[in-house]
């Protein structure tokens, strides 16, 4: 990946900051898209529907709160749990993600490219982002 050049003076138009804009929602959603398949992987191993017997009188009952289900789930139940994950399909899953991220960026900034060639330093820097430059900062 390069480093994106430098643009003096650039100023962006109001497409231009749709763009950014569009793009910043693209990463927040990525970072939620993230967490709740996270969050779904926990809740699947350590929250799954604990049925527990009270006191031997064989009357069973199931509570669907998460906290009970996490403090109810024992450690065979739990490495159970955890052996059956099909991870692969987990960092799949989640490197999925960017890579869709970065294909409705690219999209973005390409559509954007087209639409600013009458602005050179507008165009430099969306076909920057096509190209995939890496930001020179630190």
């Amino acid at each position: 990946m390069k480093k994106c050049p430098a643009i003096v003076g650039l100023s962006f138009d109001e497409e231009s900051k749709r763009g950014i804009e569009e793009i910043n929602e693209i990463y927040d959603l990525t970072k939620i898209g993230r967490f709740a398949l996270l969050i779904g992987q926990f809740y699947s191993i350590f929250g799954g529907l604990a049925v527990k017997g009270s006191s031997g009188s064989g009357v069973r009952f199931l509570d669907d709160s998460l906290a009970f289900q996490i403090a109810g789930s024992d450690a065979a139940q739990t490495e159970y749990a955890v052996s059956q994950a099909n991870w692969e399909y987990f960092f799949e899953s989640f490197s999925a993600f960017d890579k869709i991220a970065m294909e409705s960026i690219s999209k973005i900034a390409f559509k954007q490219v087209m639409a600013h060639n009458g602005n050179p330093k507008e165009y430099l820097f969306w076909s920057s982002i096509v190209k995939g430059c890496k930001p020179n900062v630190e």
